[in-house]
């Protein structure tokens, strides 16, 4: 059993990869809320995209599918981020070999995708849903993915 002081200094030491993966499941946590809800953003978002992008020349349903499409792609990055994360925090704290930790860190998002929809079952503007979990799993993959490339240029 490790004594106090050695854990404030494993802690410490972990703390800077820990950190912001524990920030951006916050982030995560909060879009998940009724905060982040369609019925609260989808307004102010096709607003943005008819601005920007269609000045107002788009019928209704080209404009809902474009919300559609960018709230999923919003899941893919959200994901493919903490994944990122989850594979740095891995790798500078356990000696994990390179398929094993994009391994370790797709599981760990996985399984975060997994609680943030059941999560969003209890929240009354929110809803579960199988697929947003696989288009978290296809971010997650892409993070991974990108956290091992970036660590093979590193390390060799």
């Amino acid at each position: 059993m490790k004594s106090g002081g050695e854990l404030s200094t494993v802690l410490g030491r972990q703390l800077p990869y820990l950190g912001p993966l524990l920030v951006w499941m916050a982030v995560i946590a909060v879009l998940s809320s009724d905060f982040g809800s369609s019925a609260r953003t989808t307004d102010p978002v096709i607003r943005l995209i008819q601005k920007l992008l269609l000045r107002g020349h788009a019928r209704p349903e080209t404009q809902l599918l474009l919300d559609t499409l960018l709230r999923k792609s919003a899941h893919l990055f959200e994901y493919a981020v903490l994944a990122f994360l989850a594979c740095r925090w891995l790798h500078f704290s356990f000696p994990l070999p390179g398929f094993t930790l994009a391994a370790g860190g797709t599981a760990f998002t996985g399984l975060y995708a997994c609680l943030d929809e059941w999560h969003q079952l209890f929240v009354r503007s929110r809803s579960g849903s199988a697929w947003d979990v696989a288009i978290d799993l296809a971010g997650a993959a892409i993070g991974a993915a990108l956290f091992s490339w970036l660590r093979g240029r590193a390390f060799g």
